[in-house]
């Protein structure tokens, strides 16, 4: 009976790790995806940070320091997925690549959730530079631990200048949408109205940036 079990699972490993490998898009969409949340979450704690430090809660200025925020986690964006995204990983097991999509994605996802926690009860410019420190040691971890070098890259002195490019479309679309929409958005009174906004300006930008990613800068 447990032969017969193991035996089961076995079959069903190969077909789940068959089925990714014949469609490479799902796994880069999924690491893409994972990569985006934690670009998010670096994303808004540099916003939060120094919005708070400097007392800006809305309009344009807002608009330059998401700008600033972007920016960041553009070169955050670019290591990660030209290293993991659209690099070659052999020989990484379904498992392994499961556990590393869940840790990329929490460590995004409980930065965004903190700033939400923060921004909810008007918490200053240094809990969220606090965060940030942490945030960006456990990202170093990771790195390290996943193995990445950036001495493994078939250098194209080319590549950063598209991605720059596409992502400068990104950016166009998401400052644009985060002043917008944080000028005319009064839904609950407090700092949660211009995270609201940094979400729906990410979220639109997001798949502009995949696509871009996918077909002009890292096409092979």
């Amino acid at each position: 009976m447990g032969s017969y079990k193991e035996t089961s699972n076995t079959n069903f490993h190969e077909q789940i790790t068959g089925f990714l490998e014949r469609r490479p898009v799902i796994y880069q969409f999924l690491r893409f995806a994972c990569i985006g949340m934690m670009n998010t979450g670096l994303n808004f704690l540099i916003l939060n940070a120094i919005s708070k430090a400097l007392g800006i809660s809305h309009g344009p200025p807002l608009g330059m320091i998401g700008g600033i925020a972007f920016c960041a986690a553009v070169v955050q964006s670019y290591l990660w997925n030209r290293t993991w995204t659209f690099g070659s990983e052999l020989g990484v097991s379904l498992w392994k690549n499961f556990v590393r999509l869940v840790l990329v994605g929490l460590l995004g996802g409980l930065a965004v959730v903190f700033v939400l926690i923060g921004s909810q009860y008007f918490a200053p410019w240094y809990y969220f530079f606090g965060v940030l420190t942490v945030f960006l040691i456990f990202e170093t971890v990771l790195w390290k631990h996943f193995g990445f070098h950036l001495s493994d890259w078939n250098h194209q002195g080319h590549s950063f200048v598209i991605f720059f490019v596409v992502t400068l479309i990104g950016l166009g679309i998401y400052v644009s949408l985060l002043s917008i929409i944080s000028t005319h958005l009064h839904l609950f009174g407090t700092d949660l109205d211009k995270n609201v906004a940094a979400i729906a300006a990410t979220g639109v930008s997001l798949f502009w940036n995949f696509t871009g990613y996918k077909i002009i800068v890292f096409k092979k």
